[in-house]
């Protein structure tokens, strides 16, 4: 039983640092790129027709969606911006529409109970080669 105990120990701590590399790394919990916004932080992927976003706290504990609202801009070659606003997804992601797969990069906005989050740019890694 003492070794089964330890090794229920041992893979929570193998959890726990592998978590920590990865977002020491830039990648959040669910897998995307991780960037600070003030008090917060944000976690976007996705390369198939819409974006997955995450909001957590500065520690990276998550942050329930109800009553955020926001939009996600992205930025195309030249000048061009479209703009897709971002549904709530389960209680603490939200989805946004991939207009054209074609973007350079993108910025999620979001707006927590009158404080307006904009962050810094997520390239699209869709267009970089695997």
């Amino acid at each position: 039983m003492k070794s089964i105990s330890k090794v229920i120990f041992l893979l929570i701590i193998l959890t726990y640092a592998q978590s920590m590399v990865a977002q020491q790394k830039g990648f959040g919990p669910h897998g995307g790129r991780l960037k600070s916004a003030g008090n917060y932080k944000i976690e976007l992927f996705g390369c198939d027709d819409h974006l997955e976003i995450y909001l957590f706290d500065r520690d990276t504990n998550a942050i329930n969606n109800n009553g955020i609202i926001g939009t996600v801009e992205f930025y195309f070659n030249g000048s061009t911006t479209l703009i897709s606003t971002i549904a709530r997804y389960g209680v603490d992601g939200f989805t946004a529409r991939i207009p054209s797969m074609n973007f350079m990069y993108s910025k999620p906005a979001l707006d927590i109970n009158g404080t307006f989050i904009v962050t810094q740019k997520f390239d699209n890694e869709c267009l970089q080669p695997r």
